[in-house]
This record gives structure tokens, sequence and C-alpha cells, in this order.
């Protein structure tokens, strides 16, 4: 019994001792810092200039003097078609149809309005009807009567006069009604209190022989 103790103390203190050895080795590895030196070498570098660049090409011969023009060149002859082939026939193609034009629009008709009882501020007198009578009537003792189609403008006036009417027709009584138009002023139609132009009205006019003096 006393040997195996002694042998069993001796075996717990191997154990002691190598676990202590172990620990003391890792605690030695982890606290002691190793440095290290490094230290900076010098590099000596030596510069070499680059070669000089090739001198240029020599510049190409002139070309030579009455120098013959070059042959013309001769067009390939068309390739006959071969032997006993029969040409593909002809593909149909339809005629395209002429497109019909669309039917021109109806023309618009602008409504005009006309003046049936017309406010008259200045009509022609006996002497403007004289003045403008015209001669060969006046010569033949002849009267005649006209009615002539106005547009009324802004101001009252008369314009683009055009006759309706003539009789006698060979006797210049249109001319003289067209002369006669500018005698004419009515008062002008207003809208929303402003005069306004563009109204139409048809005149008639008569034409009495002079009296002889």
């Amino acid at each position: 019994m006393r040997g195996a103790n002694r042998g069993r103390v001796v075996a717990i203190t191997v154990v002691i001792a190598f676990h202590a050895a172990i620990g003391y080795y890792l605690w030695k590895s982890k606290i002691e810092v190793k440095f290290q030196e490094y230290q900076d070498q010098a590099v000596k570098v030596n510069l070499l200039k680059p070669p000089p660049p090739p001198p240029p090409p020599p510049p190409p011969p002139p070309p030579p003097k009455n120098m013959p023009p070059p042959p013309p060149v001769q067009p390939r002859p068309p390739l006959a078609p071969p032997p006993n082939v029969i040409p593909p026939p002809p593909l149909p193609i339809p005629p395209v149809p002429k497109p019909v034009p669309p039917p021109p629009p109806a023309p618009t008709i602008a409504h005009v309005a006309v003046i049936s009882n017309p406010d008259w501020l200045r009509k022609p007198d006996p002497d403007d009807m004289t003045r403008y009578y015209p001669d060969r009537a006046s010569r033949l003792n002849k009267g005649g009567h006209v009615r002539m189609s106005c547009q009324v403008t802004a101001s009252g006036t008369l314009t683009s006069c055009s006759v309706l009417s003539e009789e006698p027709a060979d006797m210049g009584f249109g001319e003289a009604a067209i002369s006669l138009s500018k005698m004419f002023k009515m008062r002008p139609q207003t809208r929303d209190g402003a005069p306004v132009g563009g109204a139409s009205i048809v005149i008639p006019l008569t034409f009495n022989p002079p009296a002889d003096e």
C-alpha cells in the first residue's frame, strides 16, 4: 500500500509540473513582444536617353513626263443566254386604279343683310341729276330708269355699286347712276352700339328730261 501511494504522488507531481510548464510557455508567448527592425535601402537608377527618331523616308519620284494614257477599259460583252432554256412567264400585274378625286366642296354663301328701309342723310338733288344726266338722252329729250345695287360702309356711304337694270339700255343712264352713287349717304346700321358696314341696298333712280329754259 505504501508503494502504491508513493507512485500515485509521483504521477500527480509529474502531471502538475507538466501543466505548469505548458501554462508558462503559453503566458510567455502571449506577453513577450518581438520587435523587427527594417532598414531603407537606396536604389540607384540610371536614366537612359531615348534613341533619336529615324529619318523621314525620301519623297516619291515625280511621274515621268509624256507618259502615255492608260488603255481604255473594254466593257465586258453580255453573256448569251444558255440554249434550250424557256424564259419564265411574265408575272400578272394588275393595273393600279387611279384615285378618284373628292368632289369639290359646296360654295359657302355668305348671308348679306339687305336694307329695305334706309334712313337717308343725303341724296342727289335736282342739280346733281342735271349735272350727271347723259348728253345723248338730254339731246333726244329721253328719260330713263335704273336699279343699282350697292354696299353700305360703316360711315353710311355707298361702295361697290353695280347696275341691275337699265331702261333704255343705250342712253348712258347706268353710268350716270354709278356716278350719282357718291352723292348718297345714309345713317349706318349699328351692332352693340357701334356702326357696322357690309349690308347691301337696291336703289331705284328715275331720270326725267331736264325742262327747257
